[in-house]
């Protein structure tokens, strides 16, 4: 049995592969080295992994497991630094010509490359010559050592009949009370040590939470093994998939990916593994060849004695293990050589790549290749090779992505509310967004008497009230207090009652001189007023003050500062802004990261409405989106979320030329907005202090390619007005 490596996606018992792996022993071939094992374990479980590993193998008192160690080795760019440093030559100029360097591309030979077209290089090597002449024994010679961030080794029992410990096979050091090789993790698998990458992933945590609120809420035992070892053939998931509804799904959420399944639509499995292995740098270039072949639009290509090994995926590469079989059915390699290929190329082995070139060109033509088949398959594999995705790999990563989708079709608010509780700040608006899009699912303002620290749900209504630890300047102190004293005295009845109850000892008032204070209450309270000022602007006491206006915040604000002993100021609240729905939405937005603003609102009593008027129509975000709205012109309010000066070279005077890229929203839909140089020149002084503000503009509708979906455009005529 020849095994490259294993992608193991297990949550409960995860050694049982493992201790398969130990007590077997598979080798790749005659003389081979052991396979990878690649195990990811719940992020909250990788250290009770770790222990069991140990307890189970350290046994009898002996030693078997350690941590691989790494090296960090100097590239060009450190250790220009750390020699131009002895040698007292100015920080500065050196940190300048050091960042035209690529550490990833530069070896010493590519320094005097690079010096060919920069001249600013080539001063700096003719200046300083003796710095790259002691650079040149220095650079890629090991700098400092560490410990692997998840490899860990299991050595054999015994060898030849004699018991063994890990110090037997190779030299151990002790960092921190943990046992670590000498040799990083490259020489220990030549050395044919079993190397477990045990790995902690978020995305089992995430999922697992899911599970615990559905038979919580829904009564229904669900888990991520009965998902992937099901059919994973319902057509709802693949449909909301292919529509591009991937936020929050492994692997699957970023942007260019979410186009290659919009484009490529998939209806099965062996969709999403495919998807999965050919977004990487090594094989992305043959994503368009892969789409149009897939729809039908293209017929495949293959080259001589490919066609078993790249069927299933229309003639491209893909997967390692097409290398492999190509080396085998082109080159006549055995399964181990393969494997050993693989390797070679992937850790850029230029010697052994030679040899095993010559080899398979040797066997290409013994086969009947044609010569010039036989170059281009070899050229395939190199470059393929350099980071192509081992098919193992995807399909755990395809199986954990289907559940995660499985969970958004099937139990859409459980699945979000998991979502938002992981989220980052900028994850949050997009993730919303398609939650009001593809389910019944909705995020509410957060309630003093209902929300808690982490995201609630309602099941009943499904409503998922907003965190108060999102709250900006709330801390995990000052959220557990309030939620403390609701749960242990019951709902607070105004902000009055909130208020008294919350500061009692700081408000107190003593009948006596001789009053005692009880402990309790003596303790530091952790809210303060600015908490308060941020729970009304959130909107926590909307419902229990019966607001029905954002607007009605301000009579809150001020029942507050009466009973808190101080007066709002127009720091505070700008009087101007008091009777503006847009200005508190603003605030609720600014300091939780939710909140709703009547956009159309705003355009309807703007000045830019009469100077648009008759030249484009208002139109959401949402409205948009169908193909067929391209070319037309639109009005749109929105509020600026990013602004991006850019440049391009002219095609035809080779002019380099500078437009900007604004990211517009509204409420939890977001779109570009391009304004091309001629517009921009005109616009630059407004657009470039936009960010964080309201625009009212006239654009039209284009199509971009990049995204896969309709942004706008300024024209020529364009009318703009920032608020």
């Amino acid at each position: 049995m020849k095994i490259k490596s294993v992608k193991i996606r297990h949550t409960n018992s995860p050694v049982t592969v493992l201790d398969t792996f130990v007590d077997k022993g598979y080798l790749q071939g005659p003389g081979g080295s052991l396979p990878d094992v690649d195990c990811d374990f719940q992020s909250d479980r990788r250290q009770d992994v770790k222990a069991y590993t140990e307890q189970r193998y350290n046994h009898n008192g002996k030693q078997r497991v350690f941590s691989a160690g790494t090296l960090t080795t100097l590239k060009v760019k450190a250790c220009l630094k750390d020699v131009a440093r002895t040698m007292r030559i100015p920080v500065s100029l050196v940190n300048y010509i050091t960042a035209i360097f690529d550490d990833d591309k530069c070896d010493y030979t590519g320094i005097f490359k690079l010096a060919a077209t920069e001249k600013k290089v080539a001063k700096f090597i003719a200046d300083y010559p003796q710095l790259f002449e002691d650079i040149r024994t220095l650079m890629f010679q090991p700098r400092s050592s560490s410990i692997h961030a998840s490899a860990l080794l299991i050595t054999p029992d015994e060898k030849d009949g004699e018991d063994m410990e890990c110090f037997d096979f190779v030299p151990i050091k002790k960092i921190d009370g943990v046992l670590v090789s000498e040799n990083d993790g490259y020489e220990l698998d030549e050395l044919g040590l079993l190397k477990n990458d045990c790995l902690a992933t978020k995305e089992l945590s995430k999922l697992h939470q899911t599970f615990d609120l559905i038979k919580e809420h829904y009564g229904k035992d669900v888990s991520l093994e009965g998902i992937v070892t099901g059919d994973m053939d319902d057509p709802k998931v693949y449909e909301i998939l292919g529509k591009g509804y991937t936020q929050n799904v492994f692997q699957f959420s970023s942007k260019g990916i979410t186009k290659l399944l919009i484009d490529m639509k998939p209806n099965c499995l062996e969709d999403l593994i495919a998807a999965n292995a050919i977004y990487r740098p090594a094989t992305m270039g043959n994503i368009d060849e892969y789409v149009n072949c897939k729809n039908g639009l293209v017929a495949p290509v293959y080259l001589w004695g490919t066609y078993n090994s790249l069927k299933n995926t229309f003639g491209v590469v893909v997967y390692q293990e097409q290398i492999v079989s190509m080396a085998r059915e082109v080159g006549g390699f055995s399964l181990g050589d393969g494997v050993k290929l693989v390797k070679f190329v992937s850790k850029k082995k230029v010697d052994k790549i030679q040899a095993m070139k010559e080899k398979f060109m040797k066997g290409a033509k013994e086969n009947g290749c044609p010569q010039e088949d036989a170059d281009k398959i070899w050229a395939q594999i190199e470059d393929a090779g350099t980071y192509c995705f081992n098919k193992s790999h995807a399909t755990a990563y395809a199986a954990t992505a289907y559940a995660g989708a499985w969970l958004k079709t099937n139990f859409p608010v459980a699945f979000y509310t998991v979502a938002l509780q992981w989220a980052d700040d900028k994850e949050i608006v997009s993730l919303m967004g398609e939650m009001e899009a593809c389910s019944n699912a909705k995020v509410v303002a957060p309630d003093i008497n209902i929300s808690r620290q982490i995201f609630y749900t309602d099941y009943n209504t499904n409503s998922i009230f907003w965190s108060l630890s999102r709250i900006k300047m709330l801390g995990i102190k000052a959220v557990e207090w309030i939620i403390n004293e609701r749960d242990k005295n019951g709902e607070f009845t105004s902000i009055e009652n909130f208020i008294d109850r919350i500061f009692k000892y700081k408000l107190k008032k003593y009948e006596y001189w001789d009053d005692p204070d009880n402990e309790d209450e003596a303790t530091r309270c952790p809210v303060n007023a600015r908490h308060i000022r941020n729970l009304i602007f959130a909107g926590c006491f909307d419902k229990l003050e019966h607001a029905e206006s954002v607007v009605e915040r301000y009579a809150i604000m001020e029942k507050a500062a009466t009973q808190l002993g101080f007066e709002i100021t127009e720091k505070d609240v700008p009087e101007d802004m008091r009777g503006k729905h847009y200005w508190w939405s603003q605030q609720q937005i600014a300091v939780s990261g939710m909140g709703a603003i009547d956009y159309k609102r705003i355009y309807d009593n703007s000045e830019a409405k009469t100077k648009i008027k008759g030249r484009a129509s208002y139109v959401t975000i949402q409205d948009i989106a169908p193909l067929e709205e391209e070319d037309r012109k639109v009005a749109i309010c929105a509020t600026v979320v990013e602004v991006e000066e850019k440049q391009y070279q002219d095609k035809k005077t080779g002019e380099k030329k500078t437009f900007c890229k604004m990211v517009l929203q509204q409420n939890n839909d977001t779109c570009e907005c391009i304004v091309w140089s001629e517009e921009y020149a005109e616009m630059r002084g407004q657009l470039l202090h936009a960010k964080d503000k309201l625009i009212i503009c006239s654009a039209v509708v284009k199509y971009s390619d990049y995204q896969g979906k309709n942004n706008l455009q300024f024209y020529r005529k364009s009318v703009l007005e920032i608020l």
